[in-house]
């Protein structure tokens, strides 16, 4: 009789046990499950030139991807890209460089016709949500202008497009005099093309190569580009496509535009980026193959 009881109290005990085991377990997967992970720590500057981490950028928001359009080139696998789509550009961030590997846009009349004023007011691009940005600091006695990709002069239309078009993410270092000289040009010509037919398709950027050491700028160590490569297609819709490429060192030099003129194809092999993916393949074949100045009018 009493072994009999003494065994009845142990099972007892043994389930009591039990059930305060499993409370405790419970209590500590709840805290577990409800204390905050850690961000992924990844240190750079910022314009005031202060150490932060990836945790101190939650304004960074993303922005809705748009199906891809017919500016936007093929996706690149062999270097950094985030791809960053913008109220009237799209770009191809390299956070290696700080610096966009492309920027595209489609440029019509609209674009330059408009009335707004330059915003000069240059920012850092928090829409970008992997790895350091340039800040307006990195530039500051750099002795290199921050020259656009996509350019003010084509985003007159809207205050949204004006503002995001002096987003850093559009912007790499170039000699002052080349921007103010044959890259303006290029961007003056290109108007005038969107002007005389209906509109064109822009991507622009710099040359940046592999195994190549380059000078750099600010605490963030900007890329400067000793290259920069624009190419610019026209599309009737159906079966014909007439594409230019241009390629202009980042030096002051003064040159007629047809000086720096090459087919796509050429623009393709030095960059290794594929233009107009989105064009029919025998029309992109005989477009980007070769180039004719006379098919662009007011072109010297």
């Amino acid at each position: 009789m009493g072994s009999t009881l003494f065994v009845f109290l142990l099972m007892k005990l043994q389930t009591h046990i039990l059930i305060l085991l499993a409370c405790w377990l419970s209590a500590l997967l709840c805290f577990s499950c409800s204390k905050p992970k850690e961000s992924r720590s990844e240190t750079f500057l910022t314009q005031s030139d202060q150490v932060i981490t990836t945790q101190d950028t939650k304004k960074r928001k993303p922005l809705k991807s748009p199906n891809r359009r017919l500016e936007i080139p093929a996706y690149l696998t062999d270097r950094e890209e985030e791809i960053v789509y913008h109220t009237d550009f799209t770009l191809s961030y390299n956070r290696r460089r700080l610096l966009p590997n492309w920027v595209a846009w489609k440029l019509t009349p609209t674009r330059f016709k408009g009335k707004e004023q330059r915003a000069e007011n240059f920012q850092p691009d928090f829409t970008i949500q992997h790895g350091p940005i340039a800040y307006d600091s990195d530039y500051r006695q750099s002795g290199y202008s921050r020259g656009h990709m996509c350019p003010a002069a084509d985003c007159k239309h809207s205050r949204a497009a004006m503002n995001e078009c002096f987003l850093l993410s559009n912007i790499c270092p170039q000699n002052k005099e080349f921007n103010a000289g044959d890259w303006a040009e290029l961007e003056s010509i290109c108007r005038h093309w969107a002007n005389v037919y209906d509109s064109i398709f822009v991507v622009c950027g710099p040359v940046v190569e592999k195994n190549v050491q380059y000078q750099t700028i600010g605490k963030n160590r900007v890329t400067v580009p000793q290259r920069f490569f624009k190419v610019v297609m026209r599309w009737n819709g159906r079966n014909r496509a007439d594409a230019i490429g241009f390629i202009y060192d980042n030096h002051a030099r003064h040159h007629e535009m047809s000086y720096y003129a090459v087919s796509v194809d050429e623009v393709e092999q030095l960059t290794g980026i594929d233009f107009y993916p989105q064009l029919p393949k025998d029309v992109e074949r005989r477009a980007e193959a070769t180039f004719d100045t006379r098919r662009w009018k007011g072109m010297r």
